[in-house]
């Protein structure tokens, strides 16, 4: 009898632990919630990038076709990448690589100016002699004569305050201005020096250029190579001091 209670008691645990279970229900609160609080959204890492969204950025990410399609583009529409002007040549610098012309307006590149120039080849200032009438080829990028034929020029004027015709007289009081730079020749039959100079502060930018110099004595002494410190009249457009330094 006992052992058929048992075998009872057993059978009516095993049917009850099998019945089937009901999971409570979700919470409002609860992350799975159908009435849950919506998801934050993601904060992007100010110190890592998982992806190239990621990344601050100041400028519109732009792949490198499209930022060589847009450099040649601008090439295309920007200024002329060579001038062609006349002039006469003032002299000729070969160690140096160098020409000096007194040479009239360059529509759209420079005003008439005795102008010292970089040459691409050097060889083309073989047989070049002061005096001579020029028609130079200037590459705009490169800042250097890279074409130079001898022959009839169409106009050049002696002086370069003639190709701009008469001007009105100067109101302005006369004021000096000083640089420093390297003499690269002096030109003693045009009373003039090309002098390769830094910045002169709301005169000039850094260039090689040629002045006349008033006295003409000035001239006396300098060779190329001498560093010195010279004053402009800027009025005259002519050096009228000019002292070496050590």
């Amino acid at each position: 009898m006992k052992l058929k209670n048992v075998l009872v008691g057993i059978v009516s645990l095993a049917g009850s632990g099998c019945a089937a279970y009901e999971l409570p229900p979700l919470s409002s609160d609860h992350p799975a919630s159908p009435q849950g609080m919506p998801t934050p959204a993601r904060t992007v890492s100010k110190t890592l990038a998982y992806t190239r969204a990621d990344i601050p950025a100041t400028q519109p990410i732009v792949d490198s076709a499209t930022a060589q399609g847009q450099t040649t583009r601008q090439a295309a529409q920007g200024e002329p990448q060579t001038v062609v002007a006349d002039g006469k040549v003032i002299t000729t610098v070969p160690n140096a690589g160098q020409i000096v012309v007194e040479h009239g307006e360059i529509k759209g590149f420079m005003d008439a100016m005795t102008m010292g120039y970089r040459v691409e080849p050097p060889s083309l200032l073989e047989g070049l002699k002061s005096g001579d009438k020029v028609r130079f080829t200037i590459d705009v990028p490169k800042k250097a004569i890279v074409k130079i034929e001898k022959g009839p020029v169409l106009a050049v004027a002696t002086n370069p305050q003639q190709a701009q015709g008469p001007r009105a007289p100067e109101t302005a009081p006369q004021r000096t201005v000083v640089g420093e730079g390297k003499v690269i020749a002096t030109v003693p039959n045009a009373n003039q020096i090309v002098v390769e100079h830094g910045e002169i502060k709301g005169f000039m930018e850094a260039m090689t250029m040629g002045y006349p110099v008033d006295p003409p004595s000035l001239l006396e002494g300098l060779k190329f190579g001498d560093k010195v410190r010279f004053t402009i009249d800027v009025p005259k457009k002519a050096i009228v001091k000019i002292e070496k330094m050590k």
